[in-house]
């Protein structure tokens, strides 16, 4: 009986440290930068980098079909940020600003932008080459407009971020 008992406490302290443990090791204070939300992730494996899309659905809601970023390194210092805008049909203007944004230890700040437009187009797109400096994170922040007979559409989209060592 006693045997069984020691067995039983020993199982429950064991439980008990397991579930309260992981707790004790994070940091109160996040270095890490949070992970993107919303969109959907997809790997492009021809070039080697992680693609955000952002869809609306419907184009009663918005005037933009999809906006997404992205970011790439390029092993050399340098990364490529990526970005583009796509409406439903043929517009009147459209644009998309694509934004470095380097992670400072609690905030994305913005480092550098893009700027890429077209008008009477159902798309526009552009990317960069950027030197950064090594040991932060980097991602990229684009903004979309889609502008069409006195209406207006505005998006924004996020890459995952990307560890320059």
């Amino acid at each position: 009986m006693r045997r069984g008992s020691r067995i039983l406490i020993s199982l429950m302290v064991l439980l008990i440290f397991m579930v309260c443990l992981p707790g004790v090791a994070e940091p109160e204070d996040q270095v890490c930068p949070p992970a993107t939300i919303g969109g959907t992730v997809g790997f492009d494996q021809l070039n080697g980098i992680e693609i955000n899309l952002q869809e609306t659905y419907g184009e009663r809601a918005s005037l933009i079909k999809q906006g997404n970023c992205s970011i790439a390194g390029n092993s050399n210092g340098t990364v490529t940020i990526y970005g583009e805008t796509v409406s439903y049909h043929t517009v009147d203007y459209l644009d998309v600003e694509a934004f470095l944004q380097r992670w400072n230890g609690s905030n994305w700040v913005d480092i550098t932008s893009r700027f890429y437009s077209d008008s009477s187009s159902i798309y526009v797109r552009g990317s960069s080459i950027i030197t950064v400096t090594s040991g932060y994170s980097y991602r990229c922040r684009a903004v979309h407009h889609v502008r069409n007979a006195g209406s207006t559409s505005t998006q924004t989209s996020f890459s995952s971020p990307l560890f320059i060592d």
